[in-house]
C-alpha cells in the first residue's frame, strides 16, 4: 500500500508542477522584460553622460545608427542585446543649441517563452529580432561659447 501511495503523491506532484510552469514562464518572461527596459534606459542614459563631457563642436561625432551594443552600452557586434541609435541635430530647435536623440532597441529573442541568455540567435527559428520595444532619451546642449 505505501508505494501506491508514494506513486499517487508523485503524480499529483507532477501535475501540480505541469499547472504551475505557464505561470513560472511567465512570470520569468516579464522579470525578463522589465531588466531590459532598465537596461536600455541605463545605455541611452550613459550615451547622453558621455556627450556631456565631449566638447560642444564635437557632438556631431557621436552620431551612429543602428549600434549593436551589450548590456553596458559597448560595442558588441555580434552579440549586441541592444541595437542604440544616436541622432544628433545641430541647431535644433534654435541656434546655439544642439538635440540629442538617443534610441535604444530591445532584442525580442525568446525561445518556447523562456528568454535566453545567450543573444542574439543567429539561427534557427528563433533569430534575434529588433522589434517595437525601446526606449528613447531626448537631452539639449546648448553652446555657452567661451564664457
Amino acid at each position: 500500500m505505501g508505494l501506491i501511495e508514494l506513486l499517487f503523491a508523485m503524480a499529483l506532484l507532477v501535475a501540480v508542477m505541469a499547472a504551475a510552469l505557464p505561470f513560472v514562464d511567465q512570470l520569468m518572461s516579464r522579470f525578463q522584460m522589465a531588466r531590459d527596459h532598465y537596461v536600455a534606459t541605463t545605455i541611452c542614459q550613459g550615451r547622453i553622460e558621455r556627450a556631456r563631457g565631449v566638447p560642444y563642436s564635437d557632438l556631431p561625432l557621436l552620431a551612429e545608427d543602428a549600434q549593436l551594443v551589450d548590456d553596458f552600452g559597448t560595442p558588441a557586434s555580434p552579440g549586441g542585446r541592444f541595437r542604440r541609435t544616436t541622432t544628433v541635430l545641430t541647431d535644433d530647435p534654435a541656434d546655439g543649441l544642439t538635440t540629442m536623440l538617443v534610441r535604444t532597441d530591445i532584442c525580442s529573442c525568446s525561445r518556447l517563452g523562456w528568454r535566453t541568455r545567450l543573444h542574439p540567435i543567429k539561427s534557427g527559428g528563433h533569430v534575434c529580432q529588433f522589434g517595437g520595444t525601446h526606449e528613447t532619451m531626448r537631452f539639449l546642449f546648448t553652446d555657452l561659447g567661451d564664457q
